[in-house]
This record gives C-alpha cells, sequence and structure tokens, in this order.
C-alpha cells in the first residue's frame, strides 16, 4: 500500500482510485436496494478479552489481536470463510445513510483463508471481507470503547504504539441480524477492488467526547489528523442488498 497519500488531497491519490469502477465507501439508500434473506453470521472467537497492539500509522487508529486462535467470520452470506486481520476507524463515518454521514466508523478487516495472507488476498475479487460498524453520537460514553479512547494520547504522535485489551465483539452492535451487502474497494490506495462489504444496520452509541479524542491523533506531517474519510464514490451501476437473517449464533 502507498504511503505517500492524505485525506485532504484525494484528486490525487494513486489512478487505481480514481478510474475503478467498484470503489468505497458509497452511500446507503434503501430506497434503491434489492432485499433478500441469508443466513446468519457465525463470529468464531470473537466473544473474548485479547491483547491488542494500536498503533498511529499517519492515516488511523490500527488495532491487532494477539491471538493464537483465528478469529473467523463466515455465513451471512459471504463467499467463504474469513480470519480476522485488523480493525480500524475512522471519523466521521466513511459511509453514508442517505446522504447523511454518522460520527465514527470501524472496519473489522478479514481475508479469504484461501489465501496465506491479507496482502495475497488483495489480488483477487472477494479476497477481503469487511465488516463496517457506525456509530452516532449520544449523551453518554460508550464504555466499551474506554480501553481505546483513554489510550489515544499514549500515541498522539505518528507510528507510536501501546497494548490494550479489547474484546471485539464489544465494539459491534448486539443485533447482526441485518446489514447492507455490496461489492467494492479498500477506502485507501490502492484502493484495490476486491472487498465483499457488510455495513451493519444498526447503530452504535458513542459519545461526543469519546469522538473528539480521535481527532487529536496526529498525521505524518505532525498535524491533527480532525477527519479521516475519503468521500463517498458512484455506484457505477452496482447493486446494494439490504439483508435480514435470523439471530446471528454468534
Amino acid at each position: 500500500m502507498s504511503h505517500g497519500w492524505n485525506y485532504k488531497e484525494q484528486d490525487k491519490w494513486p489512478e487505481a482510485c480514481q478510474g475503478a469502477i467498484a470503489q468505497s465507501p458509497i452511500d446507503l439508500d434503501e430506497s434503491h436496494m434489492v432485499k433478500l434473506a441469508m443466513n446468519p453470521f457465525m463470529l468464531r472467537n470473537w466473544d473474548e478479552e485479547y491483547n491488542a497492539t494500536m498503533t498511529n500509522n499517519g492515516h488511523t487508529i490500527l488495532v491487532e489481536l494477539a491471538s493464537r486462535q483465528p478469529l473467523a467470520i463466515t455465513g451471512g452470506g459471504l463467499p467463504g470463510q474469513y480470519k480476522l486481520v485488523q480493525f480500524h476507524f475512522h471519523w466521521g463515518a466513511e459511509h453514508t445513510v442517505e446522504g447523511k454521514r454518522k460520527a465514527l466508523e470501524s472496519h473489522f478487516v478479514a481475508h479469504n483463508t484461501r489465501y496465506r495472507s491479507a496482502v495475497e488476498a488483495q489480488k483477487y475479487r472477494n479476497g477481503l471481507a469487511v465488516i463496517a460498524v457506525l456509530y452516532d453520537e449520544a449523551d453518554r460514553q460508550n464504555d466499551e470503547f474506554n480501553p481505546i479512547v483513554e489510550n489515544l494520547q499514549k500515541i498522539r504522535k505518528t507510528k507510536q504504539k501501546t497494548v490494550i485489551k479489547i474484546n471485539p465483539l464489544k465494539l459491534l452492535p448486539k443485533e447482526l441480524t441485518t446489514f447492507y451487502r455490496y461489492f467494492g474497494s479498500l477506502t485507501t490506495p490502492d484502493c484495490n477492488d476486491v472487498v465483499v462489504w457488510t455495513v451493519l444496520s444498526n447503530v452504535v452509541p458513542i459519545s461526543r467526547d469519546q469522538v473528539k479524542k480521535f481527532a487529536t491523533i496526529e498525521d505524518h506531517e505532525g498535524k491533527k489528523l480532525f477527519r479521516n474519510y475519503r468521500f463517498v464514490q458512484p455506484l457505477n451501476g452496482r447493486t446494494v442488498f439490504e439483508i435480514h437473517t435470523d439471530e446471528c449464533p454468534c
């Protein structure tokens, strides 16, 4: 992945980001979606507390779990089994809902287990699956975010790292039975169009003060990263599905 880019000059991102027709994020407009029923998700080994390394990479806050057992994602209409690699955050949200942007969005990035790594999977259609969670401002803080927001000052500068304990399932909504599905791309250069996107429709509350703490970290130039979302991209004829499943047996 190229690192010589920033969110302020998206028109200068690599040619692959400008010319591909299946780019992400998109606006989610239910009036133009196709409704489907599918089997529920199976999230194996997600509901545990793990040690994790949290890094400021100059573009986002990246969290990598230290686990001897793979955090697997199957079902939900995914074309195979996927293994969680990392999750990270965008403030404000990248996907919009009927033109409106939420306060925060997390991306849980997983690669198809038919490939050895996420790097290899980026070469193939459906090589990656991303579960996106939208968070909206609420009057009270979300205590599940405390391990993250309380440690942000330790990684204010680029390339700084810290170790936290986190349960990834608790960052997701309690109900995973409805979501949006479409084929798209990574939202950062090189914008590979290889991603099966799942945007959960249930929104998780988070306080305004918690969101503001994300915007205190610095980018590669030592400036505060006030926002790190890519602008929405045209659908170019793609179909977006509104999925309903039975209760998730996570």
